[in-house]
This record gives C-alpha cells, sequence and structure tokens, in this order.
C-alpha cells in the first residue's frame, strides 16, 4: 500500500530545515511517496526538490496576513483532495494553523503536527492562538508530535490536549556526519584572515531575540577576566544580524566577534570551534547542541526547553541561568581553562547523542505514528 503524504512547512532554515532533510532522505519512500507545500524561493524546495514526488508553491509567510491567509488555506484545501492525499503533516506555528483548517475544510481525518518550538507568551495575541491552537488540536489534528519533553509539557499546559495524543520525537542527526571532526580540512582563525591563533567559542543559531546572542556578545568581555581573549564566531542569519553587529561595534568587539552569515558547512566549521555555547532564552530542542557533541566538542547551554534533555550539568556540558551574561562567562572561561574537563563532557555528551538523539530512531518513530494514523483513519 502506498500512501501520499503532504507536508506543510512555513520559510524554514536552520533546526526545522534540517529536520525536514532527515525526514525526506529517510522515510521509506516505497510506502510514503512525499509532497511538499512550501513558501517559493524558500530552499527548503531546493534542499527537499531530489526527494518529493511534488513540490507546491505556496507562499506561507512569517507574519498573518488574514486575506493572504484564507486563500492560502483554500489553496491548501485543493491540493489534499485534487492530490488525494492520504496524510497531511504540518510544521511550525503557520504551517501548522493554515495546513489544519485545509484538512479540516477537506474533511480529511489523518493530520500530524509537529511542534518545533512553542509560541512565546509575550507575543500579541497569545492569548488568541492559544485557544485557536486548542481548538485545532482537538478537531483538526490525528497526533502531535514534539521535538522535546519540555514542548509537550507546555503544548498541554497552554492547549489542554490529553497526553495520549501527543508523542515526544527527538530530534535526530546522522553522528558519523559529525563524528569524523578531527579528518576534515582543518580551519583556523588564520582561514578567516584574523592575526592571533586564540581560541575559538562558537555559536551557530538563527539569529532572532530567542536565541540570546546578544547575551553572549555581552559575555565577551567577561570572559576576559575568568580565562583571556578569545574569538566568538557567530553563525547564521536572521532579522536581529545589524543589531547584533552594531551591539558588537558600540562594545569595541568586532576584532573578536564574527559574523560569518549562513554556512552550509557545518560540520567543517565545527573543526574551528574549541566550545560550542547555546544562549537561548526560549528553546525546543537545539540541533545544533547535537551537532556540537556529536563532533566532540564540550557545550555551555542555557538551562531552558529541550536543552536540559540534551545536557545535564557537568555530565554532558553545562548549563547556566538564560539571559545572563556573567554565569555565561563564568562557564566558558571555566571550560577554556580546562580542557580535561572540557574533553570529559564532551566525550560523555557524544555518547549520549548516539543513544538517545540519532537519526534512525527519529524516522522509525515518524512512520509508527503515520501507520498509527492511518490504520485509525481506515479503521474509522
Amino acid at each position: 500500500m502506498v500512501y501520499r503524504v503532504l507536508h506543510v512547512v512555513r520559510p524554514a532554515r536552520g533546526g526545522m530545515k534540517k529536520h525536514l532533510e532527515i525526514l525526506f532522505r529517510g522515510l521509506n519512500c516505497e510506502k510514503y511517496h512525499l509532497y511538499l507545500a512550501a513558501p517559493p524561493g524558500n530552499e527548503i524546495i531546493t534542499s527537499l526538490e531530489p526527494f518529493a514526488r511534488k513540490i507546491f508553491p505556496v507562499p506561507i509567510a512569517e507574519g498573518w496576513d488574514p486575506f493572504r491567509d484564507w486563500q492560502i488555506v483554500r489553496t491548501l484545501c485543493s491540493l489534499i483532495k485534487s492530490e488525494r492525499i492520504d496524510l497531511v503533516h504540518t510544521h511550525g506555528l503557520r504551517a501548522g494553523v493554515l495546513g489544519r483548517l485545509a484538512a479540516l475544510f477537506a474533511g480529511h481525518r489523518a493530520v500530524v503536527a509537529t511542534f518545533h518550538n512553542l509560541l512565546d507568551a509575550k507575543t500579541s495575541f497569545f492569548v488568541f492562538f492559544r485557544f485557536l491552537q486548542a481548538f485545532l488540536n482537538r478537531f483538526a489534528t490525528s497526533h502531535i508530535i514534539t521535538v522535546s519533553k519540555a514542548l509537550q509539557e507546555e503544548v498541554q499546559k497552554y492547549t489542554w490536549t490529553p497526553p495520549e495524543k501527543i508523542t515526544v520525537i527527538y530530534n535526530g542527526i546522522d553522528q558519523q556526519v559529525f563524528s569524523n571532526r578531527g579528518t576534515l580540512p582543518l580551519l583556523t582563525p588564520l582561514s578567516f584572515g584574523l592575526p592571533h591563533n586564540l581560541p575559538v567559542v562558537g555559536a551557530v543559531a538563527r539569529l532572532e531575540p530567542r536565541k540570546g546572542i546578544k547575551y553572549l556578545i555581552e559575555a565577551v568581555p567577561l570572559v576576559d577576566k575568568y580565562y583571556g581573549p578569545a574569538y566568538f564566531f557567530i553563525v547564521g542569519d536572521g532579522p536581529e544580524r545589524e543589531s547584533l553587529e552594531e551591539l558588537a561595534k558600540k562594545m569595541n568587539l568586532t576584532e573578536r566577534v564574527v559574523f560569518t552569515g549562513f554556512r552550509s558547512d557545518i560540520p567543517r566549521l565545527l573543526s574551528l570551534f574549541d566550545l560550542a555555547v547555546i544562549p537561548s532564552v526560549q528553546e525546543g530542542l537545539s540541533i545544533f547542541c547535537l551537532e556540537a557533541l556529536a563532533s566532540g566538542l564540550a557545550v555551555v547551554a542555557t538551562s531552558v526547553g529541550g536543552l536540559r534533555e540534551i545536557i545535564r550539568d557537568g555530565e554532558t556540558g553545562v548549563l547556566v541561568p538564560p539571559a545572563d551574561p556573567a554565569a555565561l562567562a563564568r562557564a566558558v572561561g571555566e571550560l577554556l581553562k580546562n580542557r580535561e574537563f572540557a574533553a570529559l563532557l564532551a566525550r560523555q555528551g557524544r555518547e549520549l547523542v548516539a543513544r538517545n538523539f540519532s537519526h534512525t530512531q527519529m524516522i522509525k518513530k515518524t512512520e509508527q505514528i503515520y501507520e498509527k494514523v492511518l490504520m485509525e483513519r481506515i479503521l474509522k
């Protein structure tokens, strides 16, 4: 039996893009024919095109626009019917709302929604979207996947969704891609035109407020007190990039804080780092954290969301409070000074990733959800 699965996504980069790449590469293509509805011009289309049966350009954007979004719902509803889709799988908040509304109007009963992050409680219209999510979870969703236990608890708390309707499936990575860090072509600060071979502290993130990169920049002068000078590489792009670069300039840190922009060679770039930092104030489950540990790097992370399910303080990394540059600087400085302890944390972190966060587990568990939802649809 062959099933047609339509994935509905917003503009995707970073962790969500990697999540989708793993799914599209790994799902059983003989059993599941994968279709994609995604914004035109977004790199997710180029990335997934080799694995998709059909791609439908649908202008799902970052912001909300009632007229445009209603047209998107109508388009998706028509696609679900005309392509005889067996299962709709949405990713993220915006695509989740639009894709599930379309499935509801199409009378479609097999719908899976993956929550990668929860709506920020400080966001305007939070109460409205909280009730909208509760409605969709109950009446337009067969099953919900969250990428961490912390996210599962928040979905239950904010949308009153019964626990049996939610399954945690951790983001997974292909550890082999990152385990050969020492054999990759060597990068050094000199490769970027930097004059001194100082240690490198690296962060890979979409540059937006919830990633907390400004706290890392504010921590740089404090690291000097605990350890001494180091380079700080900030890898990624996003709406905060200009303001973050301005902050580094204002603090006279432009010679040591390097903004690389978006990079597609993360496994190689990780060979440059001596230490990885994740300063998020909100996080579903950081794929960069998994990649850093799989590469043999020690990690300093904030104690938020799913990061606490990867980093066990003093065992697989170091946890610090969010939005606290002094605590972040102290942890970074201590690990740069104590390389033996950092190596122990990295080794234990790599073992944890191998046990609990493999891409094969992620794919297998996703297929199990598909089978469950499709069987329920048949029985109904």
